[in-house]
């Protein structure tokens, strides 16, 4: 059934979801996404240079396990929720057209010096207002320096 209400979004689900990610033990987790621009020295054209990554962080998020099915030899999977706030805030500084797509361009997460790869992104919104993303991970081999 369709919600044929008249009430204008007045932002309290964001609110609220910015809350309860700080009260459940908020945490930053960081983006890494390509760089912006190639190198072009003749090192970094023939690759000796390896490439940065930019660090994109977002807060408030909260990080936990995710409760699908373990499998025999498979890796867990976490998932991290990430106020609707802050990935705005990213989405509006690279100048990109959705959360979606700043969500595909990224090359991993980093949360607690660990990289993880984002394996599906969704939403939830409140009268058409998205107020919070849920990003399913998978746990990557190895560590990741910061």
């Amino acid at each position: 059934m369709a919600d044929l209400s008249t009430q204008n979004p007045s932002g309290l689900a964001q609110r609220m979801a910015t809350a309860m990610l700080r009260a459940g033990g908020g945490t930053t987790a960081c983006l890494q996404m390509p760089p912006l621009r190639g190198d072009s020295t003749n090192a970094g054209q023939l690759g000796l240079d390896a490439p940065g990554f930019l660090s994109l962080p977002l807060s408030p998020a909260l990080f936990r396990k995710a409760r699908v099915a373990m499998e025999d030899g498979r890796l867990p999977k976490y998932e991290l929720l990430i106020s609707a706030d802050a990935v705005a805030a990213q989405v509006t500084q690279l100048q990109l057209s959705s959360a979606q797509t700043l969500f595909s361009m990224a090359c991993g997460v980093v949360v607690a010096g660990k990289l993880f790869f984002i394996e599906a992104a969704s939403y939830s919104e409140s009268q058409g207002e998205v107020y919070l993303y849920r990003l399913l991970l998978q746990e990557a081999c190895g560590e990741w320096p910061m």
